[in-house]
């Protein structure tokens, strides 16, 4: 019985030495924060593409609208963190395990249900309406079919941020899947809008946190 009893003590010390399986050291788990001008940061590409101004470029506006029905025409958001997985200081190294990821937008303007979703194939900062041919389609061609994340378009009374689950998408960027960004597609005429990477207030650009453990090579 005191062998039992000794066998068992030692089991669950190990246990709580190793911690749950599967799960990190709290020590080797990092954080990233990507902003446009924070911390030397420069990747983020927004634009917004109008069905009514089917081959004007906007990006380079301080807010950009989601909405179905904007003014006679469909208007979409297009967002691009880049460089956002490598070996230098600053990026999410290869292969690493993606705890969480979240994408946080600060909206002023309360709207409709917009959908998030991932890109699938290429687009410029000059994109538009037209050269994205009729803007982008979630038909899992040009964006993916099944949506990362939504927000019912509502905004707070404390805070205008919105925050958008986007870890697996992340996960698979980080595994070596090409990143194209994400596009918002509102799903009724009530337009939804939020201050882009240009807005001069920096705190409330588009930022996009990571939390991961480096792969252990």
């Amino acid at each position: 019985m005191r062998k039992l009893a000794l066998a068992a003590s030692l089991s669950l010390v190990l246990v709580a030495v190793a911690g749950p399986k599967g799960d990190a050291p709290a020590e080797d788990k990092q954080t990233l924060s990507f902003q446009q001008g924070v911390n030397g940061y420069a990747g983020t590409v927004d634009i917004e593409v109008w069905a009514v101004a089917p081959n004007t470029c906007l990006e380079g506006n301080p807010n950009a609208s989601s909405d179905s029905d904007n003014d006679g025409g469909e208007s979409q958001i297009l967002l691009l963190f880049d460089g956002l997985v490598g070996d230098h200081p600053g990026q999410i190294p290869p292969r690493s395990a993606v705890h969480s990821a979240q994408l946080v937008i600060s909206a002023f303007d309360p709207g409709t249900t917009v959908y998030l979703h991932r890109m699938l194939v290429p687009w410029k900062r000059t994109a538009t309406w037209n050269s994205l041919v009729a803007g982008v389609t979630a038909d899992g061609l040009e964006a993916s079919a099944q949506k990362d994340s939504f927000t019912f378009g509502k905004i707070s009374a404390s805070s205008s941020d919105i925050l958008f689950g986007v870890t697996d998408t992340v996960q698979a960027w980080v595994n070596g899947a090409p990143n194209h960004g994400w596009v918002f597609i509102n799903t009724g005429p009530n337009g939804w809008d939020f201050y882009t990477s240009e807005f001069e207030d920096v705190k409330q650009r588009p930022r996009l946190l990571v939390e991961f453990t480096p792969s252990r090579k």
